[in-house]
């Protein structure tokens, strides 16, 4: 029997409270199998987020601090691939158990108990699909059990160019600064103009 930890990310961008699900998953579990987003973050009123610097900044920056247990898969909808993944353990026969890490709030709006029966009935009702944030709710709630961060802050600080805040958010052993250069609108804007003056020649 294995124990493997799923987790889903958009991490746009990856910061602290991320990078605590992913420590607890590799110390609770054999294998962990961290979905993550390549896709552009682009809402009306926001400073973008491009996937293809996101890539750069896990290649370059994240996956030298992952846990080694923790194997990393890019593109495609995260929490897709943890119900693609399931539905495929679904038709093995093994006692591997199969544990889903997200914040109360995220599990409850992506893994509803009506999808958990339709699409891995089988490996839910044996126990061997378990969300933790179900387990133990304030252990997976920002500002309680998880460092009190989120994208939402760590855009606005790359947005209004406060790199104090942004390291804060950070993850230990990440050299925050560099990735707040890859991120900044700065360097976004420097990356147009290089595209743009490419595209002239």
């Amino acid at each position: 029997m294995r124990r493997i930890g799923l987790i889903p990310v958009a991490a746009k961008p990856y910061h602290a409270g991320h990078h605590a699900l992913v420590t607890m998953a590799a110390a609770e579990n054999d294998e962990v199998w961290l979905f993550v987003s390549t896709s552009d973050r682009k809402r009306k009123g926001e400073m973008p987020l491009l996937g293809a610097d996101m890539l750069k900044v896990w290649k370059e920056h994240l996956e030298p601090i992952m846990p080694p247990n923790v194997n990393v898969e890019y593109g495609g909808s995260p929490v897709q691939k943890v119900y693609v993944t399931l539905q495929d353990a679904e038709g093995l026969v093994s006692g591997d158990v199969w544990t889903v890490y997200s914040d109360p709030e995220d599990t409850a709006a992506n893994f509803p108990e009506k999808n958990r029966v339709k699409y891995f009935p089988r490996l839910y009702e044996a126990g061997q699909v378990i969300f933790a944030a179900e387990e133990d709710p304030g252990r997976f709630t920002r500002g309680a059990g998880t460092p009190d961060v989120s994208g939402t802050k760590m855009r606005a600080a790359l947005a209004s160019g406060d790199r104090e805040a942004f390291r804060r958010g950070m993850p230990a052993g990440v050299d925050a600064d560099a990735v707040f250069d890859i991120l900044s609108p700065k360097a976004m804007g420097e990356a147009l103009l290089r595209a743009y003056v490419r595209s002239l020649l």
